[in-house]
């Protein structure tokens, strides 16, 4: 219902700008007859082509990207969206933080996950060190994909929830550690999202296992990726 009567508004508007602008040219190209003809044919055409551009979603593809698929129920499903089976790895060095983003944990050539920050927060209340992802993806009028660590998924037709599937642990001096959720967030990229992890627990800096000024390279493993898929109904 909001998508038709968006488009009956944009139609009316570019209606009256059209009928408007031929009035005030009219009165210049009255005495020539054939410009005038082309002036109103290119303005229809224009206006024709704005129509069908919205008609068809690719404005909204346009301005929005995957989230345009993803928050339209009605129009495209994701029932087709599964996990991802593996292992992926990547090796972060803590001596350098920012030689890290960049850094590909996932890379099928058509979808990616890779590091955008490393961040030691200098408190323990503050979660001490933690690793921020990027994950884009591809998308089309008929077909979008993602493959992130968070799900993005449709409720009812009416509501949308994003949760992470991913599990990660990092392996350090020789110890394994569980990481756990730091934020993930809905679909702001037009081709994709961002998910950070915390990585190591509480208890690893109140033993004194971990400081907040390490300089080793830990390995970080990530399971249960989530490959989301939107298709045209």
């Amino acid at each position: 219902m909001l998508k038709t009567t968006l488009f009956v508004i944009a139609a009316c508007l570019i209606f009256i700008i059209w009928l408007e602008l031929s009035l005030k040219a009219s009165r210049y190209l009255r005495t020539n007859r054939k410009l005038e003809i082309i002036l109103h044919t290119t303005v229809l055409a224009i206006i024709i082509v704005l129509i069908t551009l919205w008609s068809t979603g690719l404005i909204g593809l346009w301005r929005n990207g995957i989230s345009y698929m993803a928050y339209s129920a009605k129009d495209y499903t994701d029932s087709n969206s599964h996990h991802i089976e593996g292992h992926h790895s990547v090796s972060i060095d803590l001596s350098n933080l920012e030689s890290n983003v960049g850094k590909d944990l996932y890379n099928d050539g058509t979808h990616r996950i890779y590091v955008s920050n490393v961040i030691n927060a200098g408190n323990i209340n503050s979660g001490g060190y933690s690793i921020g992802f990027r994950a884009s993806g591809q998308y089309s009028l008929n077909k979008a994909t993602l493959i992130s660590g968070v799900r993005h998924a449709t409720i009812d037709n009416n509501s949308f929830a994003s949760h992470m599937t991913a599990k990660m642990t990092a392996e350090y001096n020789g110890k394994v550690y569980n990481c756990s959720e730091k934020a993930t967030s809905g679909l702001h990229y037009q081709d994709g999202d961002h998910f950070s992890i915390y990585v190591f627990p509480s208890e690893a800096y109140e033993n004194r296992e971990i400081s907040l000024n390490e300089k080793g390279t830990l390995q970080l493993t990530v399971t249960n990726l989530y490959e989301n898929i939107w298709s045209k109904i």
